[in-house]
């Protein structure tokens, strides 16, 4: 009989002094694993070599995920601390690991031309893309430059630490007359009384944030919170912001390229940072119609409020999408909210993907780092495949984004993959049921998207390939997939349910929510590619001297919306850290995404065709190159098309 697998249970609820102990365990294993790696005999069995090699990070991965999750979320302040610790040493490791010439030559020696390397393609393309990876690194680099790849990585760490830091611990609160929220939904009122002196605290919390900018009518209001907003991290992030582009371009200069986007391109399915500033030129001019219209649109609307208004803010954008949206579809979001109670939206994604798969979700009782954690085992016929947790609602010191976090890769023979996903979603209290703006929903779907890959690829023989393994402009394809499912009649119907009533959401409502949220895509997507192009530029090969200045340069070049003095957007901008100049990958994966959709036919529930595409997209995890993988499904190489129809619909 199997042994039971090994579950982070344990860890959850661990101390500051357990997690780590549990580090150093791991890391007490990782290096007996490498002397044991290279002291494997010349003319060892191949597949022998790639396990020892794959076994290197295995114990690693173990407590990894769990200390980059704890460092976001942990309510417990000298808990962060000890995991962001946990998280230097573990990046040293790496490090180390990846200019390890004794390791190298270890893994160079492997026959990768033999008849086992040869029947073998999973295992031959994982020895050949880690060598590419230790070149990459600077394996074969001098002693002194490898000293300082060492010494800069170590850096980059701290410096990416403190960036997240500044952001997750800024949170800033305006104090807004409640006279001035007249337009807000009722449910939000009551949950944010006024105070003695008749005004109401307002934070950047996404939960504050986002009905305000939609629903206050008062322009001065939301100016006043869209510079709160967008002036977070600032100006304690500008400093490191610049350290940390000076310090990704040292490094990539160092290895012999131009720049750092050009670098971190290289290894992607775009291919060169030429190709990724093509795609975003390419992405902008097929808007530049679409985009025209809804501009010219919006400020009709707008004079509508401020006769002889000449140009719109981007203060105003959220607001006027929604006032455009009643106008044009007879689509008000707040109508929308009264079905999408928070606990069964959860129920229904989650109900969704069971039927989609072919899962069960089972509730577990576990002790977590916070009340709010939920646990569920997830079943497949009759064999437990993996875990995964919920943890959902704002507080102080988390997160303020949503995310999956991937906290253990699945592998063969019991391992089991386990994963987090962190929202921000509306917390149900007393008689406020939570609700969710239609946006929010689409964001839970998105990140069930990300859940669903990571938990499904993870029956891998090798932690190389388990999980989310693929190219990074890859990563997004499955969540912004799984969007999809989130504007579906038949799907929504499924679980969407009056607060009051209890009636099913009506067709004709979700008809024209699904036109609304199409409405404005030209807006939306030249919004990304601004975010794309200041990526790419930032980190691009003259880093620059005033990031605010990048900002201001580029943004009349992509958005109508001129810079609005006294904020910086880049302080809070989180993705200049983890996808640093790949910002692009979400409309690269966007395009990807609608191509995939094609097999359905326009019938999300099709179980046959949901199943080819766990089976030839999800399942395989890193085993095969992206665009084989798509290839695999589609039963041909990838395209523009429909992206290109769904950009001019």
């Amino acid at each position: 009989m199997a042994a039971a697998p090994t579950l982070l249970t344990p860890l959850l609820d661990a101390t500051p002094a357990r997690l780590q102990r549990a580090a150093a365990e791991a890391l007490d294993a990782a290096r007996a694993a490498r002397t044991r790696f290279v002291a494997l005999p010349v003319g060892a069995p191949f597949l022998q070599v790639v396990d020892a090699f794959d076994g290197l990070e295995q114990e690693l991965n173990r407590v990894e995920g769990l200390a980059g999750l704890f460092f976001q979320v942990h309510p417990d302040g000298a808990l962060r601390e000890q995991a962001a610790a946990v998280e230097q040493d573990f990046s040293r490791f790496r490090t180390d690991l990846a200019l390890d010439r004794e390791v190298y030559q270890r893994l160079a020696a492997a026959d990768l031309a033999g008849a086992e390397a040869q029947a073998q393609p999973v295992a031959r393309r994982l020895v050949e893309h880690a060598l590419r990876d230790f070149r990459r690194a600077g394996v074969d680099r001098e002693e002194p430059v490898r000293a300082r790849i060492r010494q800069l990585h170590e850096e980059l760490v701290l410096v990416g630490q403190e960036f997240a830091r500044n952001i997750a611990g800024d949170v800033r609160t305006v104090q807004v007359p409640a006279a001035d929220l007249a337009g807000l939904p009722e449910d939000w009122l009551a949950a944010h009384p006024a105070g003695p002196d008749g005004r109401v605290a307002v934070t950047t919390n996404p939960t504050d944030w986002i009905p305000c900018m939609k629903y206050c009518r008062v322009a001065a209001r939301r100016s006043e919170l869209y510079r709160s907003y967008m002036s977070r991290g600032a100006p304690a992030n500008l400093p490191v912001l610049a350290r940390m582009i000076a310090l990704r371009h040292e490094l990539a200069t160092l290895l012999g390229y131009p720049s750092w986007a050009a670098y971190v391109t290289e290894d992607k399915m775009v291919g060169t940072e030429q190709a990724a500033r093509e795609f975003v030129e390419r992405v902008t001019q097929l808007t530049g119609p679409r985009l025209q219209r809804e501009v010219d649109e919006l400020l009709e609307h707008w004079r509508l409020e401020e006769p002889g208004a000449a140009v719109l803010r981007d203060s105003d954008r959220l607001y006027l999408m929604e006032q455009a949206r009643r106008r044009r579809f007879d689509f008000d979001s707040r109508e929308a909210r009264e079905y999408f109670g928070w606990e069964n939206v959860r129920r229904g994604v989650l109900d969704t993907a069971a039927r989609l798969y072919g899962l069960r979700f089972e509730r577990v009782a576990v002790r977590a780092w916070h009340p709010d954690v939920e646990c569920y085992d997830v079943w497949d016929s009759n064999e437990r495949r993996a875990r995964f947790y919920l943890d959902m609602h704002p507080r102080a010191d988390k997160y303020k984004h949503a995310a999956m976090f991937d906290l253990v890769s699945g592998l063969q023979g019991g391992r089991l993959p386990e994963a987090c996903l962190v929202c921000n979603m509306p917390r149900p209290a007393g008689d406020d049921p939570g609700l969710l703006e239609p946006s929010d929903v689409v964001t839970l779907f998105h990140e069930f998207g990300h859940l669903l890959h990571h938990l499904l690829a993870g029956r891998q023989r090798w932690l190389a390939v388990s999980g989310i393994a693929t190219e990074w402009d890859f990563v997004e394809v499955p969540s912004q997939f799984f969007e999809e499912w989130a504007r579906d009649v038949r799907v929504l119907q499924s679980f969407a349910r009056h607060v009051r009533t209890g009636s099913v959401i009506p067709a004709e409502l979700v008809e024209r929510m699904r036109a609304a949220q199409e409405y404005g895509k030209g807006v939306h997507t030249r919004v990304q590619m601004f975010y794309a192009a200041l990526a790419l530029e930032l980190f691009g090969s003259e880093p620059p001297q005033d990031t605010g200045a990048v900002v201001r340069r580029l943004r009349p070049r992509y958005v109508p919306f001129p810079h609005e003095e006294g904020t910086a957007f880049e302080a809070s901008f989180g993705h200049l850290e983890g996808y640093s100049a790949l910002y692009y990958t979400y409309m690269w994966s966007l395009v990807l995404a609608k191509d995939l959709l094609e097999p359905f036919g326009g019938d999300l529930l099709d179980a046959q065709v949901a199943s080819r595409y766990r089976r030839c997209v999800l399942e395989p995890g890193g085993s095969k190159d992206a665009a084989e993988l798509v290839a695999d499904f589609l039963g041909r190489p990838y395209s523009f098309e429909a992206f290109e129809r769904w950009l001019a619909a």
